[in-house]
Formats: C-alpha cells, sequence, structure tokens
C-alpha cells in the first residue's frame, strides 16, 4: 500500500502569509514547495495567465510528490482554481487540502510585519478582501495570521492540518 499524498493549498490576500508560511509548513512536514506566481506568465491576459499557471503547478506538483509525500502551494485561489486543483491532483489519488489566509488590511499593511506594499499592491488587497480571499467558501480550512506571533500561527496551522488530515 503507498503512502497517501498530499497537496495543500494556501490561498488568501496579497500579504497574508502565503509564502512565507507555505516555505516554513514545508520545510516543518519534510515536504516540497511552490510558489504559484513564480509560474505565472505576465506576458498573457489574466485568464491566460491562470491556466498557464494552475497547468504548470501541476507538472511541477507531480514532479515534487514522487519524491515526497507532502507539497505546500502558496497561490491565491477563485472557485475555477480549486475544482482545477482538485480535479488534478484527486484525480490521481493525492489528497488535496485548501486553507484561506484571513488577515486584516490593517496588520497586512503594517510596516512590523517587513514587507512594503506598492500603490497597486494597496489597491488588490483591498479588492482581494472584498471579494473574499481570506475565507473562501470552499475552504477546509481558514486560518488567522493577524493574530498571533508567526511561529504561533505557523503551530496553529500546522495543528489544524494534522488534525485535519487524521479525520
Amino acid at each position: 500500500m503507498s503512502m497517501q499524498r498530499y497537496a495543500i493549498f494556501l490561498s488568501g490576500p496579497i500579504g497574508a502569509g502565503k509564502t512565507t508560511l507555505g516555505r516554513a509548513l514545508a520545510t516543518r512536514v519534510g515536504g516540497s514547495f511552490i510558489d504559484g506566481d513564480d509560474h505565472a506568465d505576465p506576458d498573457l491576459p489574466w485568464y491566460g495567465s491562470i491556466l498557464c499557471t494552475s497547468r504548470s503547478v501541476v507538472r511541477e506538483g507531480f514532479s515534487l510528490l514522487a519524491e515526497r509525500p507532502y507539497l505546500v502551494v502558496a497561490y491565491p485561489l477563485r472557485c475555477s482554481d480549486w475544482i482545477f486543483f482538485r480535479r488534478h491532483f484527486g484525480d490521481d489519488g493525492v489528497r488535496p487540502i485548501f486553507v484561506s489566509l484571513r488577515a486584516s488590511y490593517e496588520r497586512i499593511v503594517d510596516a512590523g510585519r517587513g514587507r512594503v506594499f506598492d500603490t497597486e499592491e494597496h489597491d488588490r488587497i483591498r479588492v482581494m478582501l472584498a471579494e473574499g480571499y481570506g475565507e473562501r467558501g470552499f475552504s477546509d480550512l481558514i486560518v488567522d495570521t493577524d493574530r498571533e506571533s508567526f511561529a504561533e500561527t505557523l503551530d496553529e496551522l500546522e495543528t489544524k492540518l494534522s488534525g485535519f488530515m487524521a479525520a
């Protein structure tokens, strides 16, 4: 019997912690990490870039899952992305888990978090929050990233995921 493989998607608005938490989580669980933004094609229209990115994440994801049972993907998801990833990974026996990272605008842009955003990013953060990227209805788990320290947030994420995977 083969070991269960997992593709853990961290979604949320810009600055919610997808990449930082994703890298740390992958390290902690002995998994691989993909930053979806690294697969985007800025020369394509948004709808073409999303499809190109999604296909690339699936290709690289399966390659990485051949080596390790956990894959962590940082990428803001729309419902169509959820369907795409659920289908492509799930049909091959990989258990996808979708986690929304929720944070307030004030906390995301707080200078103490160490990230500076340009005007366009500020606008996009507001839009993404209004569109519900921090608490998607299709999420298996929702984790608040603006209430505790990074270490505590990572611990909470790992604990929630462990409980979810054990169920």
